[in-house]
């Protein structure tokens, strides 16, 4: 297809949140009146914990008693969207505000769509054993207000049209166009009690959203090939400040803004969440029991390893070296001309944990589930054979170990899976 083809083929793209974007959002957003009576309050266990003033205040200002909160433990499941969906019913409520994480803001959004039309549980109960993407098949009309507020960097719940839940000790991914908010709140207040290596860690996951569409051959438009590389630009630069302790507001702010392009018009008629590197570290997750972003950064390094070495089937080796000179020209120029070996350091300059041992078992255990569960909405991951896929995985400790070939390590530390 020429460029002239790509200008003129018809996508479809709609926006149904409202964002209100800025470093008083929130208070404007309360001020000009948005929220109805009768408010539930869902807040990440997390969050709360650490913000009891801030959680206080929003309380107090939306005058809501003590039996119309819920908290929420990561990760999301669908028996807390159970139970939110209930509370919401027996209060009456008109609105729901959630603040915290991809949990809280994932279990509100089911929770309302159950709320909406009871089928929905069922639905992803049923099909979620069998499936990594669960498209619900009818689109419920709304009935309570949401207003999400993320206070992590990273996954962009509050736009997103899905919904990541544990399910039967796997992570399944529930799409429906009636899973987006009516308002979502990007305040820089709310991400205040981040700390370092939380940035540093949602910083890396968004750097993925933006680097796999590129490298697995998704992205074919010169717009979106632009917005990705200025996005990567800026993710890298933002990760460079973060590492010296230099994240402003501003700079978070920044950060939750390119999240939320990833839901644009420029990127669509593309999956804006599953990736081959995201529904392999999925059944990391579920197999190991690894917190996600170690699960992502032990299997990237490793992706990269084979893309470079030259298999097309894992990626575009011409598309991953444009990509890993946009981060070295982003701040990175010291880091090895190598995509795999550069990006296995800077994941670890950054403080995350991505090096793991895997034994053959484990790695065929989540090779087979990632074509299993994932192959029919992958298509680059329903290509290669469960076998070449546990070979990749359990490959990783060989792909993360710079060592070897740069001497900059006496010894590999990291996890044993046997």
């Amino acid at each position: 297809m020429n460029e002239a083809e790509r200008a003129n083929a018809v996508v479809q793209w709609e926006c149904r949140t409202r964002v209100h974007a800025g470093e008083e959002a929130w208070n404007m957003l309360i001020a000009g009146g948005a929220l109805r009576s009768r408010t539930v309050l869902v807040l990440g266990s997390g969050f709360a914990a650490a913000n009891f003033s801030r959680v206080e205040e929003v309380r107090s200002r939306l005058d809501i008693p003590a039996d119309r909160i819920q908290l929420v433990q990561a990760p999301a499941t669908v028996e807390q969207a159970e139970v939110l969906s209930a509370l919401l019913a027996g209060a009456g409520a008109k609105n729901v505000v959630a603040i915290g994480g991809s949990a809280a803001l994932d279990v509100t959004k089911l929770a309302c769509h159950q709320l909406a039309d009871d089928r929905t549980l069922a639905l992803v109960r049923a099909r979620g054993a069998r499936r990594g993407v669960v498209a619900l098949p009818f689109e419920a009309s709304e009935q309570v207000q949401q207003v999400l507020v993320p206070t992590t960097i990273g996954p962009a719940a509050e736009l997103r049209p899905y919904a990541a839940v544990r399910l039967r000790e796997r992570r399944c991914l529930v799409y429906g166009a009636g899973l987006p908010p009516r308002h979502a709140v990007i305040d820089s207040g709310f991400t205040e009690s981040l700390t370092r290596q939380s940035i540093l860690d949602g910083l890396l996951m968004s750097l993925i959203q933006f680097m796999d569409p590129y490298t697995d051959g998704e992205v074919d438009c010169v717009l979106a090939e632009a917005a990705i590389r200025t996005a990567i630009g800026l993710l890298v630069s933002l990760g460079v400040r973060a590492k010296d302790g230099r994240c402003a507001s501003a700079d978070r702010l920044l950060a939750c803004y390119l999240n939320a392009a990833r839901s644009g018009l420029t990127f669509a008629g593309r999956h804006p969440y599953v990736s081959r590197t995201w529904a392999i570290a999925a059944e990391m997750i579920g197999v190991l029991k690894l917190p996600p972003v170690t699960a992502l950064a032990a299997v990237l390094p490793s992706l990269w390893r084979r893309i470079e070495d030259g298999d097309d089937r894992f990626g575009n080796r011409g598309r991953l070296r444009q990509v890993w000179g946009w981060i070295r020209a982003a701040g990175f120029r010291d880091l090895p001309a190598d995509p795999a070996d550069g990006i296995a350091e800077l994941i670890r300059s950054w403080g995350i944990d991505g090096e793991m041992r895997c034994d053959r078992r484990h790695g065929t255990l989540i090779a087979s589930r990632a074509v299993r569960f994932w192959g029919a909405n992958v298509p680059g991951l329903a290509g290669i054979p469960a076998a070449d896929l546990a070979d990749m995985i359990t490959g990783t400790v060989a792909a993360n170990d710079v060592s070897a070939r740069t001497g900059k390590r006496d010894e590999l530390g990291g996890r044993t899976f046997k």
